[in-house]
């Protein structure tokens, strides 16, 4: 097993039994709900913004581990960042996860880096990207989203 598949194996599994910022918070200015119908993964996000800055994200739902411990590096990447800062990481994302994309890390990604390995099973690109695209549906002001 290469070293990034151990890598892999291991952040998902982590992410997965221990998910961060996992849960509905009391307050939040910013909600969506995002479904893979494909596979049943649905996953709402709870955004607190100030000052166009992400000051908390939390989510909470139902989903496969790939979509929770992506959910969960997700939380930790962007709170705190500004909307903008977000935004370029979001795009680095989608690029990360695109199949045609040789590319394979992003020094602004950090850990979120490990999900490229998700690229050999295209039909779990869905589940790794299900949350990023929440979230940019409630930063939107969308109360809806979805892979397909």
């Amino acid at each position: 097993m290469s070293e990034l598949n151990k890598l892999y194996k291991k952040a998902v599994l982590a992410h997965n039994k221990n998910p961060h910022n996992y849960g509905k918070p009391e307050t939040w200015t910013h909600h969506a709900e995002g479904l893979n119908a494909i596979c049943g993964d649905l996953v709402e996000v709870y955004l607190t913004i100030a000052d166009d800055r992400l000051v908390a994200v939390n989510f909470a739902g139902e989903s496969c581990a790939i979509a929770m411990a992506s959910a969960s590096m997700m939380t930790e990447l962007s709170t705190g960042l500004t909307l903008q800062d977000w935004q370029n990481r979001f795009n680095l994302f989608k690029q990360l996860m695109d199949p045609n994309n040789e590319q394979v890390s992003y020094d602004e990604l950090g850990e979120v880096n490990t999900l490229i390995t998700v690229k050999k099973f295209p039909s779990r690109i869905k589940s790794a990207t299900l949350c990023w695209y929440a979230v940019d549906a409630a930063i939107k002001g969308q109360s809806s989203t979805t892979t397909e």
